[in-house]
């Protein structure tokens, strides 16, 4: 659209042209005997120079009207100092996600929960940071939930069971604060040789209680609270400052991967006969759904577990000798695993160690070594024996 001062230009150049040009006019349609003395001419003029002047105002109203309702000229360049970005705020070191300040530099709390039949389903599953489950005695599994602030935890968390040694040595590894409700002999050797710090119902009850409202037998029913183990933590006197050997165990992405195995929208993976896991890609969310038994997983409040990031990892196990009640040992120092989020997945390796060194970080990288970039949100951790390795399906 033509600017303001462009249409002011073209209205002085035509008012001009039109006053000289109605002057001329009138002057030849008049002799000079009949305008001589008579102020005809005198009058013509004027009117010209009055129908000009009416002409330019028009063109400047409408100049006028122009440069409030119509588009401007572009602005002369100026320069402006430079918009900085507000930095994100702490990131969590289990999720890569934000954290608050009050948290940064703690320690996490790991909670032993129970996943038998009758413990399903759990209260506050959707809840943790990172749900790491592996197979233990009869084929079944249990689960550790580790949360990197305290105020995470909800109302209501379990059903708390008994700890096994290999979640000790794994909870080590994240300096964590380690809940359970009793345990194997394994387990209470690993806690007294490393002296972990431990909130046991067995002899801590007063920070758990029990719900029977579901009719079954008592060693489903225990469970904790956020507010108790905040409370725990403080009467015991816990070391709160998390270790820096364990403060960041994960490195996580700046933007988020499409990961370079290939497209994996479902993943089976088979602990036993009766505990799979399927995650199911839903790409509207960016999550994977867990379906337990080819159902869906759900929290006490209905609410479906999902995660971004899923983390099958092969493992040996083996019996402990001379158990006579059949308990698991995984092989922690390492193997190999696959990684999926975003709709894809890639292979990947892992370790931690020997027992003799339990807080050593669990380490994952992928397959030439290089530190595994995790994409940011929570994480399911499967240790999965490496003999049902070829069971796992991607598709």
């Amino acid at each position: 659209m033509p600017t303001p001062i462009f249409l002011a230009r073209c209205g002085f150049y035509f008012a001009f042209l039109l006053g000289t040009w109605y002057n001329k006019k009138t002057a030849d349609g008049f002799s000079a005997e009949q305008s001589k003395g008579t102020g005809k001419e005198i009058m013509s003029k004027t009117f010209g120079i009055k129908l000009a002047a009416g002409l330019l105002s028009a063109v400047l109203a409408l100049s006028a009207f122009s440069a409030c309702g119509g588009e401007e000229e572009p602005p002369a360049e100026t320069t402006t100092a430079p918009v900085t970005e507000t930095a994100a705020g702490p990131a969590n070191p289990l999720t890569g996600e934000e954290i608050r300040a009050e948290a940064v530099g703690k320690r996490p709390v790991a909670v032993m929960v129970e996943n038998s039949p009758k413990a399903r389903p759990q209260w506050g599953l959707s809840t943790p940071d990172i749900v790491i489950e592996g197979v233990v005695e009869g084929g079944i599994t249990r689960m550790m939930w580790l949360y990197a602030d305290t105020a995470d935890i909800p109302s209501k968390v379990g059903p708390t069971r008994s700890a096994r040694h290999d979640y000790v040595e794994l909870a080590e590894g994240f300096d964590a604060i380690y809940v359970h409700f009793g345990g194997s002999t394994y387990a209470y050797d690993t806690l007294q040789k490393d002296k972990v710090d431990d909130i046991d119902g067995m002899y801590d009850g007063a920070y758990f209680a029990r719900d029977k409202s579901r009719n079954v037998s008592s060693e489903h029913t225990a469970y904790t609270t956020g507010e108790n183990i905040q409370k725990a933590i403080s009467d015991m006197k816990l070391r709160t400052d998390v270790s820096d050997k364990n403060a960041a165990p994960f490195t996580f992405a700046s933007e988020k991967r499409t990961l370079p195995g290939g497209t994996c929208t479902s993943i089976y993976a088979e602990f036993s006969g009766d505990y799979t896991h399927t995650f199911r890609y839903d790409a509207e969310t960016g999550m994977y759904y867990n379906y337990m038994n080819s159902s869906e997983m759900k929290d006490a409040d209905g609410t479906t577990m999902k995660v971004a990031n899923v983390l099958v990892l092969y493992t040996d196990v083996s019996g402990v000798s001379g158990s006579s009640s059949g308990h698991k040992d995984w092989n922690l120092q390492g193997g190999t695993g696959v990684y999926v989020s975003n709709g894809t997945y890639q292979n990947i390796k892992w370790s931690k160690g020997s027992p003799s060194d339990a807080t050593s970080p669990l380490k994952l990288t992928d397959e030439n070594g290089s530190p595994l970039e995790l994409n940011t949100g929570k994480m399911w951790i499967g240790f999965v024996p490496s003999e049902n390795s070829g069971l796992t399906k991607i598709s």
